[in-house]
C-alpha cells in the first residue's frame, strides 16, 4: 500500500494548478497594434493652412526711391528767340546770366546782368554763390522774366535754381544770344572809345 502524500506536496499542487499562461511582451502590450499613425510634432504644430511667409526686412522697408521723392524734376519752359523778342517788347524783363566780359561784347537792349558763372584766374568757371540772392534784389518772385545766356545752357541751369527758390514765371531763351544774333534781332554793342591822338588833343 502506497504511503499517503506528504502534506507539503499536497499544498503545492493546490496553490499552483496547471493553468495555461500566455506570456506577453511588456513593450508590445503597452503599444498595441490599433492602427494609430505616428504624427510628427512639428508638422502638427504648423499645419499647411496657406500662410505666406513674409520677410521682416522687406515688410519694414518698402522699396521706395527716396531720392526721386526728395528731389522732384523741375520743368523749365523754353521759348525761341523770336517769341522772347516779342515778349520783351511787351514789357517782359530780360535777365542775361553771361559774364561781364561777354556782356561787354554785346547784349540785348534793356537787359540786366547777373552772372551765373564767374571765370577764375585759372580760366575755369565757378558758380556764382550769390546768384539767387542777387536776382532777388532785382526782381520779385512773381515777375515774368526771360533768362538768356550765350547758347541756352547756363540760362536753363539758372532757371532751375530760380524756380527752386520760388520764382514762378521764368522762361529760358533757347539758343541764347547766339541765336538772337543769328536771327538778326537788335542788340546793343558797346563801342570802345579810342584813345585821343595828338591832333585831336590839340583840336580840343
Amino acid at each position: 500500500m502506497a504511503p499517503p502524500p506528504h502534506e507539503n506536496e499536497t499544498s503545492r499542487s493546490e496553490s499552483a494548478p496547471a493553468t495555461p499562461v500566455k506570456t506577453v511582451d511588456v513593450q508590445t502590450a503597452a503599444a498595441p497594434d490599433v492602427g494609430v499613425t505616428a504624427v510628427d510634432v512639428q508638422t502638427a504644430a504648423a499645419p499647411a493652412v496657406g500662410v505666406t511667409t513674409v520677410d521682416v526686412q522687406t515688410a519694414a522697408t518698402p522699396a521706395v526711391d527716396t531720392k526721386t521723392v526728395a528731389t522732384p524734376a523741375v520743368e523749365v519752359t523754353t521759348v525761341d528767340v523770336q517769341t522772347a523778342a516779342r515778349e520783351q517788347q511787351d514789357g517782359m524783363m530780360y535777365l542775361d546770366v553771361r559774364t561781364e566780359e561777354e556782356m561787354g561784347k554785346g547784349h540785348i537792349g534793356g537787359s540786366l546782368n547777373v552772372p551765373y558763372f564767374f571765370v577764375t584766374p585759372q580760366g575755369t568757371r565757378e558758380k556764382n554763390p550769390r546768384f539767387v540772392e542777387q536776382v532777388a534784389s532785382l526782381f520779385s518772385t512773381d515777375q515774368h522774366i526771360l533768362v538768356g545766356c550765350q547758347s541756352g545752357k547756363r540760362s536753363e541751369l539758372a532757371c532751375i535754381d530760380l524756380l527752386a527758390a520760388g520764382f514762378m514765371n521764368v522762361k529760358n531763351v533757347g539758343g541764347g544770344y547766339a541765336a538772337w544774333l543769328h536771327n538778326g534781332l537788335p542788340v546793343t554793342v558797346a563801342v570802345p572809345t579810342p584813345p585821343p591822338t595828338p591832333e585831336s588833343a590839340a583840336a580840343i
